[in-house]
């Protein structure tokens, strides 16, 4: 394995208050990991990071990536289907998984001197496709359960379905993590065996391990259970077309609700870009609070909505604006709509006031900084920064993007993105 220690040599004694120390190398197949010593408490978190989301799926296949992360914990080569948690359980061990959609994300929280027993079950399920016949209907089953309680049959459930294929039209952000029933109904585990053993391989994957350990026995310990494993084949970087929404969508959605509801939907560039970290800075000035300018408006100045507030999402490729409102009885969505434009419109000419800009910078760094705090948020960002920008330094540096943003940046990218003909508009009627 190559090693890297000068992150840990050049911080030692000098770094600044919350930064994280850690040392990473990449074993011969491919699999990079990172590794952070905290001592403070005697459990380690591991962290296994598989560069495959949603938008990796082709047609038909929608929704296996999300599929996969239930299948994963239903056997592996040397365990049969729930000897994985109860294992895990038995030592003292959590374990859960995320799938976003350009990423599954796997972790185990377990006791210190329970870690190479962790390092055994990760390798195991990344040693070779287990998944048998009778496991993949049952979590095909579970999934589509899953669908119908958070989107199906919830209020305002189907947003996250109405948004991706208006917002993105022709790649694979252009529909949710979820997938589509039909798409799952039909998978096979001939299909399913090709996806595995062409995304869940060493050279597609970032581990990383925080907590109580020891670098040099540690790295030791992964070269044990993971070098033996086959890389796979090289996987194309990935390309990402997109077309410009050019004119903006209203779409009237009927639904079982109470009270109407709007939410928009802007374009905006992708995470780790200069505009995303201004939108996020945006977003908190808008809506995080009692004093901020949304909830000023239109929950407590004209009492229009019960509910509102705004968020940015970032991806791989792209980044997402969003604003929601649940209006209050006799409030019509056009005032709404017309309300919320009006303060956007008025932040893009007169920008933030100073002491707003900074009690948001305040706020995200003092966020910033007790996150980190644990090691399961540690070894989750060391990951996500290896993997999408092969520098887990990120982890250190990425507050430093926020604090250079200034009124200007966040200007200059709310009239560029946050207009009209860049968004598509939802508006649920109760029906």
């Amino acid at each position: 394995m190559t090693k890297d220690y000068s992150s840990l040599r050049t911080s030692t004694g000098i770094n600044k208050p919350g930064e994280i120390l850690f040392a990473e190398g990449t074993l011969e197949n491919g699999l990079k990991v990172i590794l952070s010593q905290d001592s403070s408490i005697p459990s380690v978190a591991i962290n296994l990071c598989y560069h495959v989301g949603s938008k990796d799926e082709q047609p038909g296949m929608r929704g296996y990536a999300h599929l996969f992360e239930h299948l994963m914990f239903e056997g592996s080569m040397n365990l049969e289907p729930g000897e994985y948690d109860s294992l895990s359980i038995e030592a003292g061990c959590e374990n859960n998984a995320y799938t976003t959609e350009d990423k599954t994300n796997y972790y185990l929280l377990a006791p210190s001197h329970q870690l190479e027993f962790g390092l055994w079950l990760e390798s195991d399920r990344m040693l070779g496709f287990a998944v048998t016949e009778e496991s993949l209907e049952v979590q095909k089953g579970v999934v589509i359960e899953e669908k119908k309680q958070v989107f199906d049959n919830r209020p305002y459930g189907s947003v996250n379905l109405e948004f991706p294929p208006r917002l993105f039209r022709n790649n694979g952000y252009s529909w949710d993590t979820i997938g589509d029933t039909g798409d799952i109904e039909k998978a096979n585990l001939g299909d399913i065996k090709k996806f595995y053993e062409k995304y869940y391989t060493p050279g597609n994957a970032v581990l990383s391990i925080a907590g109580d350990i020891d670098i040099e026995s540690t790295f030791k310990l992964v070269e044990k259970y993971f070098s033996s494993i086959n890389r796979g084949d090289e996987i194309p970087p990935r390309k990402f077309d997109d077309y410009p929404i050019l004119h903006e969508e209203i779409v009237q959605i009927k639904d079982n609700v109470q009270l109407p509801g709007i939410f928009l939907g802007y374009k905006i560039p992708e995470e780790n870009s200069k505009e995303y970290y201004a939108f996020d800075i945006l977003t908190d000035i808008l809506s995080s609070g009692d004093s901020s300018r949304i909830y000023n408006s239109l929950v407590y100045d004209k009492q229009m909505v019960s509910d509102t507030g705004c968020w940015v999402e970032g991806r791989e490729f792209a980044g997402l604006f969003y604003f929601y409102a649940i209006l209050m009885p006799g409030i019509k969505l056009e005032e709404v709509q017309e309300e919320f434009d009006r303060i956007l419109g008025d932040f893009s000419l007169n920008g933030p006031a100073e002491r707003e800009l900074e009690k948001v910078k305040n706020r995200i760094e003092t966020k910033s900084i007790y996150r980190m705090q644990t090691n399961l948020a540690k070894a989750d960002m060391l990951a996500h920064y290896k993997t999408f920008y092969n520098d887990a330094g990120l982890v250190n540096s990425t507050i430093d993007r926020y604090m250079e943003v200034n009124a200007a940046d966040i200007m200059q990218a709310a009239a560029k993105y946050l207009n009209r003909n860049n968004r598509v508009v939802l508006n649920y009627i109760p029906g």
